[in-house]
């Protein structure tokens, strides 16, 4: 008998956590987010349903805990983000970049990643202020790079305070990209980090557009800062399982997904969006 393909299994291993974590999902719902048709959603679900992962519903499934398990939920835990999808996330945050652009590049490896896939990009203008993003945008970029003022972090890869957003607002760019930890059930975007949260937040009210990149599901009990709201976010970039988390969030501002390619999934607020 051949085996399952590993992107069948992987599938199927997303619907196992979605529906775990949503506790009931409808089949239409399956299908836009992991971008395959309701009939391959509904094999799926008859498999896991024969695994005892969940119990098939009218037009979707409930999720059912697995003989064994502890009744009481396990405190949710942060996702690492393997490399692959990383770049795959940066690949995407790239493809909504149009040349001639200022645009400020948040701070961080997956943000960091986006750099290469600028190298065609002669007319655009990067503004940073993480360090490490320094020889990326050296090496593969020809346009102009500007190293925001400002106070070195007590890490030592950042430049922040004052001077940082005083720049920020002298040059004003056309998009920012961020990444975020948390999208609460208000729509507030919030990060774990109250310096970096100063800077970010700054770039979204001054940029005419902003990309969110959220990679991991969120740690609860942490405290965090606003940087920000969902409805004022023109694209967003998540890993499929992350989607899940905060699906119906990003359906009540209007956001709704434009691309995926079965590992992390582009979403899209129209109205926001400049026309091309």
């Amino acid at each position: 008998m051949a085996k399952p393909s590993t992107s069948l299994l992987k599938r199927r291993l997303d619907i196992a956590e979605i529906v775990r974590k949503n506790g009931e999902i409808k089949v239409d719902d399956l299908a836009e987010m992991l971008a395959v048709s309701g009939v391959t959603i509904r094999n799926d679900l008859n498999y896991l349903e024969q695994q005892g992962y969940l119990k098939r519903s009218f037009g979707g499934a409930i999720y059912t805990a697995q003989q064994g398990a502890s009744a009481a939920p396990p405190r949710e835990q942060s996702v690492g983000v393997d490399k692959e999808l990383e770049t795959e996330m940066a690949r995407q945050v790239a493809a909504l970049i149009d040349e001639g652009e200022t645009v400020f590049l948040g701070a961080g490896a997956i943000l960091r990643k986006v750099i290469p896939f600028l190298t065609g990009f002669s007319d655009l203008s990067l503004l940073i202020n993480d360090l490490a993003h320094v020889p990326f945008a050296k090496e593969f970029l020809t346009g102009e790079t500007v190293l925001l003022g400002g106070v070195l972090s007590s890490e030592g890869n950042l430049v922040e305070g004052d001077l940082a957003l005083t720049a920020l607002r002298h040059y004003r760019p056309s998009r920012a990209l961020i990444v975020v930890d948390h999208i609460a059930e208000d729509g507030k975007l919030s990060v774990r980090n109250a310096a970096s949260a100063s800077l970010m937040s700054e770039a979204v009210t001054q940029s005419e557009q902003v990309i969110a990149v959220v990679a991991n599901r969120p740690v609860y009990g942490e405290k965090r800062y606003a940087v920000g709201e969902l409805a004022q976010i023109s694209g967003i970039i998540t890993p499929q399982v992350v989607a899940a988390e905060y699906h119906s969030r990003f359906l009540n501002v209007g956001l709704t997904n434009s691309y995926t390619n079965n590992e992390c999934l582009t979403w899209l607020n129209t109205a926001l969006q400049k026309a091309k």
